[in-house]
């Protein structure tokens, strides 16, 4: 039963929907995203509050290129309940033109989930904004277990702007909240 509650974690991890291919409504995803620069370990700093990521802490997520071709998602995270760290393996693909940071990840086969970079520091690529199907799910991530608080604070205001609820945010093992 514990090993089926982990997959579906992981599963929903990016926001349990089959097929989408869209932003929510209003929103844009990065324009002239460029992969090869996103790759690599990102921490989550801020998420908002969801029940398949409950009880989990300081969660990263290392992308990378697999034999392949393929774009490869190996996630981390620690389950503060059972006082162990969970790893899944999933694959993402682009959800269209990939130069635009829109991603369908999977953990399960055929069913995908929408992942869309919504901002990101595009000097550095060492923060960015993102949601999945809808305004209900919102991440802050950043390339280093810590992000400035001005950083925090500017992408708090512009998901405020977006109509996200980010009262919601709970700031895990890795945020220290605004």
């Amino acid at each position: 039963m514990l090993k089926k509650c982990v997959c579906l974690f992981l599963f929903l991890i990016f926001e349990g929907c089959s097929g989408c291919k869209d932003a929510p409504a209003g929103i844009h995803v990065v324009d002239g995203f460029e992969l090869h620069r996103f790759l690599g370990t990102w921490y989550e700093i801020a998420r908002t509050d969801n029940t398949f990521q409950k009880n989990l802490d300081s969660v990263s997520a290392n992308y990378l290129i697999d034999d392949d071709g393929n774009i490869r998602v190996d996630n981390k995270a620690y389950d503060v309940k059972v006082k162990r760290w969970r790893y899944r393996s999933g694959k993402a693909v682009f959800a269209g033109d990939p130069n635009k940071g829109a991603f369908r990840a999977s953990y399960f086969g055929s069913f995908y989930a929408q992942y869309n970079i919504i901002d990101i520091d595009k000097e550095n690529y060492s923060w960015a904004l993102v949601c999945g199907r809808d305004k209900s799910m919102l991440w802050i991530i950043s390339r280093t277990t810590e992000l400035d608080h001005l950083i925090v604070n500017k992408l708090l205001l512009e998901a405020d702007s977006l109509g996200f609820d980010t009262s919601r945010l709970l700031y895990t093992g890795f945020g220290s909240g605004p």
